[in-house]
């Protein structure tokens, strides 16, 4: 019966060993990945929070011009509710032209770099109140792009008594043309007034 020699089995080891971390490490996701981050700004690769429904797996990677994606924010708009029942205020841009730029250059980065079961996190600062803040998620499923805000220029300290931000029942989010709001029962009933659902191909 014939014997490996000690060095061969040593480099069988080293090899097998070698194989096992390229294996574990190509398997390795990006959570938590910060893909861009200023003093006004982070984006962030991670998983979708609890409570929402998972559409996974997304169409990630994806690439989309960081033109197509700055039509698409600046396109975005909501209303608040008045003090009178029923009764909504005027629609406004949900991000400004400045902020729109930069996460459409970042969100293309971000949506090449995603995994399938990934999705890319947003906070940005409010130009007249930076102590203020939009926060939200958005991925790809299919050929839509889903964006959800959790928040919508809202304090980021601790401690504020009194803000004019609009709480969940107080704001929604408008659909543009070829636009709707994610429904959460067949028929586009039981809609999410945070979610929106915008086509990327006519």
């Amino acid at each position: 019966m014939m014997r490996c020699p000690a060095n061969l089995f040593h480099l069988l080891i080293t090899a097998c060993l070698l194989l096992a971390l390229a294996g574990s490490a190509s398997c390795s996701t990006y959570q938590n990945l910060v893909v861009y981050q200023s003093d006004t700004a982070l984006i962030a690769l991670g998983e979708l929070s609890a409570g929402y429904p998972s559409l996974s797996p997304n169409h990630h990677p994806y690439t989309i011009e960081p033109k197509k994606l700055l039509t698409l924010l600046e396109s975005l708009e909501y209303r608040e509710s008045s003090l009178l029942p029923f009764s909504w205020g005027q629609p406004r841009r949900v991000f400004t032209s400045k902020q729109g730029k930069m996460l459409a250059q970042e969100l293309s980065k971000a949506f090449g770099m995603a995994l399938p079961q990934e999705v890319v996190a947003f906070t940005v600062a409010d130009e007249e109140k930076p102590d203020r803040r939009t926060k939200g998620f958005t991925f790809i499923a299919g050929d839509e792009l889903h964006l959800i805000l959790e928040e919508l220029r809202q304090p980021s300290y601790l401690g504020e008594q009194k803000t004019y931000q609009p709480q969940a029942h107080r704001w929604e989010l408008i659909p543009g043309n070829n636009q709707r709001l994610y429904a959460s029962r067949p028929e586009g009933k039981g809609t999410v007034p945070q979610w929106i659902i915008c086509p990327l191909k006519p």
